[in-house]
């Protein structure tokens, strides 16, 4: 099972002006383009599970609609520590298999479909990890965000890096992180190919851990 951490990134390191940028504020303000949203759904079309922190779904409302591997929905894994609003559309995407990932049972709404693991006192990204490989997923897209990842790197459990790198710097204290401020080492990447389009960057990178 491979993971692999897709992720568009300012020049200062930060994936939004805020935590809760929407997809289509990022094309508003220039974290995103044609080109780099081309390239995220070939990847989820690559994919047959998606790893995101709850700000990506109160960002946008949301899991973003799109077909994965055998043009099945992505299964959708959340990880969340606050219930999410019933307003959401979220609850409303029974054709995409969503599941709360969280340390303690948070509330579902009755009829939505959407399904509950709970990790308890065990490490988050382990946890998810393990059950990934045990239900036979083949590969897995990291979206984020900064604390999230630190958990996968932290446990030595990315495979790749899948970078775009947009020309612009954001220079705000409160802006996420790329990867939080966590990490218990300094990661090593290794390139494996670059192109540009419009003057973003996209880097492709396996991780090197020894």
């Amino acid at each position: 099972m491979k993971i692999v951490n897709v992720m568009a990134s300012s020049l200062d390191g930060r994936i939004g002006v805020h935590d809760k940028e929407g997809d289509s504020e990022r094309l508003g303000v220039g974290m995103s383009n044609s080109e780099d949203q081309k390239r995220l759904r070939a990847h989820i079309e690559s994919s047959d599970a998606i790893v995101v922190g709850a700000s990506s779904i109160r960002a946008n409302g949301s899991c973003l609609d799109h077909p994965g591997l055998h043009k099945k929905p992505p299964v959708w894994f959340i990880f969340a520590q606050k219930p999410l609003p019933e307003s959401y559309e979220f609850w409303n995407q029974k054709h995409i298999r969503r599941v709360l990932v969280s340390s303690h049972p948070l509330p579902i709404v009755e009829g939505s479909g959407v399904e509950s693991l709970t990790y308890g006192s065990a490490e988050p990204a382990m946890f998810l990890s393990l059950y990934l490989k045990m239900h036979n997923f083949t590969r897995a897209l990291l979206f984020g965000g900064g604390i999230v990842n630190s958990w996968f790197y932290n446990q030595k459990l990315v495979d790749q890096l899948e970078l775009t790198l947009t020309p612009m710097m954001i220079g705000k204290p409160n802006a996420p992180f790329l990867v939080a401020p966590t990490l218990g080492e300094a990661k090593q990447f290794l390139l494996l190919s670059s192109q540009a389009s419009e003057s973003f960057v996209f880097l492709s990178y396996s991780v090197a851990y020894e």
